[in-house]
């Protein structure tokens, strides 16, 4: 059964027919901040999650970094920054806070630095001789036993990631997904992981930028991403290593969210490599998409980013009980969005807390015995397919009606298995 606010969503989105507002939709959370816009490598974009659509004992969990990659962009191809420390993290509880990390440490080899190329001749293999710029990557996971005592273990080690998609004389006849599955990994406690390029899955209309602007807009055709999939058992990241059975309860509820952390101190050596000392500093956040890029106002984004779920409602609470969005779209586009009520939107509130768990900007799935894929719909966790665009348009404007910004599918089809969003498309394609 679906719970109660994906129940509220249907129901406002079948309340009328889909009113099309072309560019009246963002790009979840691509260069949403001012700071973050000059770190692309450190960038979250968009996160998922639902429950496997082959096993409804496992969960599955996308987080996407650097955002709108063309696909051509050589010769240094992109790739997971070996400076940031990219995680996601686990709330099991409902209190917001952070009980599982999944943390991932990327590293690159070059094999031979007398040369421009990414790669010396075709690749048939994710371990060919041919590549010259590999990245591989640790994996660990942090939690607190059944005792209270935090646990640390590394996962996965020396794990390859999947190379970027070249091109066609790279990889001749359409081999590149067949080498890009090779970078599928187990890990040691039999979670599936899999890092490496893919297409932009966030389907959208990108001419909200130009003031709202309406009809003939760009979209996330065409475009790359850097995407982590990870696919794990349910009963390894629940709530005292069991999975709840009550679909009511606080702890039936997993709350997601992916970040990206940097060096707090970096020194330039000159010609030699940097340093980096002191730690590191989350600067990048992610969770239910479009919040940061279109409630958060500029002058907050980036302590948006630096922030923690838990401290979302006292740092940024009226933004969310006063939403922005709904006057732009009436005064730009008529829209017709209903006018905030006294007291604020509450009901955007409820939306953030399921099963009266803290109010955050968290990513909620239901994870309760019973619950599989057909149970997931955008707020309940997020399938790729999810056109979360239009279902948040439709709560913020709060008319009675459906509304959309015309983009409904993504440009390629998704897969029913590892890693699940589409191959990334070719940089240069015959």
């Amino acid at each position: 059964m679906k719970t109660q606010h994906t129940i509220l969503l249907s129901a406002l989105c079948s309340a009328a027919a889909l009113v099309a507002l072309p560019g009246s939709a963002s790009a979840s959370s691509h260069r949403e901040a001012p700071a973050i816009a000059e770190d692309q490598f450190a960038d979250n974009t968009d996160v998922y999650t639902f429950i496997s659509p082959s096993n409804p004992d496992r969960l599955v969990m996308v987080a996407n970094y650097v955002p709108l990659l063309i696909p051509s962009s050589g010769p240094n191809f992109y790739r997971f920054s070996d400076n940031v420390r990219y995680e996601f993290r686990l709330d099991n509880n409902g209190d917001a806070l952070t009980d599982v990390t999944y943390h991932f440490a990327f590293h690159t080899q070059v094999k031979n630095g007398g040369t421009f190329l990414y790669n010396v001749g075709p690749v048939d293999g994710i371990n060919s001789p041919n590549l010259n710029v590999v990245q591989t990557y640790d994996l660990y996971m942090a939690y607190q036993d059944k005792t209270g005592k935090k646990m640390i273990e590394q996962i996965v080690t020396g794990a390859p990631v999947a190379p970027w998609n070249v091109g066609d004389r790279t990889f001749p006849n359409d081999s590149y997904e067949a080498v890009a599955q090779q970078a599928i990994t187990t890990a040691t406690d039999g979670s599936t992981v899999f890092a490496g390029p893919r297409d932009e899955p966030f389907f959208v209309d990108l001419h909200v930028f130009d003031l709202l602007g309406v009809g003939g807009a760009p979209t996330t055709d065409g475009v790359n991403v850097m995407s982590l999939v990870l696919e794990v058992p349910i009963d390894r990241i629940a709530a005292g290593g069991t999975r709840p059975a009550d679909a009511t309860s606080k702890n039936a509820i997993m709350g997601v969210w992916a970040r990206a952390l940097r060096p707090i101190v970096t020194i330039r050596n000159g010609n030699k490599d940097d340093s980096n000392y002191g730690g590191f500093q989350q600067v990048s956040r992610l969770a239910i998409p479009l919040v940061n890029e279109a409630v958060i106002p500029l002058q907050d984004k980036n302590a948006f980013n630096r922030g923690a779920p838990v401290d979302d409602v006292a740092a940024f609470g009226s933004y969310i009980l006063n939403p922005e969005l709904p006057g732009l779209l009436n005064a730009v586009l008529g829209a017709g969005c209903a006018p905030t009520p006294q007291g604020g939107r509450t009901d955007i509130v409820g939306i953030l807390s399921p099963n009266g768990t803290t109010a955050a900007d968290l990513l909620r799935i239901n994870i309760a015995q019973g619950q599989t894929y057909d149970n997931v719909a955008f707020p309940n966790g997020r399938t790729l397919e999810d056109d979360v665009t239009d279902t948040l348009l439709t709560v913020l404007c709060n008319n009675g009606g459906a509304l959309g910004d015309g983009v409904d599918a993504n440009d390629l089809p998704f897969s029913d298995a590892m890693p699940y969003l589409a191959s990334p498309h070719s940089g240069n394609p015959l």
